[in-house]
């Protein structure tokens, strides 16, 4: 695989969806996810995406995370629809100390359903076998209770609160982390 060719990332399955690297003509329906306040409301984003151009700065910063190799990012593509839904990924990817930090956005028609803990699962399976990981965690503001949900049924564990660690607007807020090591996720799936 070429790295520096964001075009080669991965294609990943679950059930119900395909995951796949985004590209400028999804630029429409990352602003369609990212501009739904609803969506962003518990992310480091602090505001709406407001315009195409917003949507395509943000894809560019996928292909240049992945050619730095320190983020994986994929759009989320329902199969019944072939509509992209949300983008997830492994960010701040460290090869030296083999841990990352996962995350996902899915439009709100789409919460409540189990397409997040398919997504989570896929997500957490690639990191621990491509990159062969110790561990993966998630940082999540406490007050998101799908998410921490999400993470819980994938085997992360509540491990720590960090203290207004993310500041949004002029509000701090507190990250909650769950964390996965490789042992663990090995005796809930293999």
């Amino acid at each position: 695989m070429n790295i520096s060719d964001y075009r080669y990332l991965d294609i990943l399955k679950t059930s119900r969806c395909t995951l796949r690297y985004v590209s400028l003509s999804d630029a429409p329906s990352i602003l369609h996810l990212y501009s739904n306040p609803k969506v962003i409301r518990y992310t480091e984003h602090h505001y709406p995406m407001q315009n195409l151009s917003e949507a395509e700065y943000a894809i560019d910063f996928y292909r240049r995370g992945y050619d730095e190799g320190w983020m994986y990012r994929w759009g989320i593509i329902l199969n019944e629809s072939n509509r992209l839904i949300g983008t997830a990924g492994l960010h701040r990817i460290n090869h030296d100390h083999k841990f990352t930090n996962i995350g996902y956005e899915i439009n709100s028609p789409y919460w409540n359903k189990g397409i997040s803990t398919e997504v989570v699962k896929v997500l957490t399976e690639y990191g621990f076998q491509t990159f062969d990981l110790h561990r993966i965690e998630a940082e999540l503001i406490p007050q998101n209770i799908g998410s921490a949900r999400v993470v819980q049924k994938n085997g992360y564990q509540y491990e720590a609160t960090r203290k207004q660690r993310l500041r949004k607007h002029t509000q701090y807020y507190d990250i909650d982390v769950y964390g996965i090591l490789r042992n663990e996720w090995k005796a809930l799936y293999q």
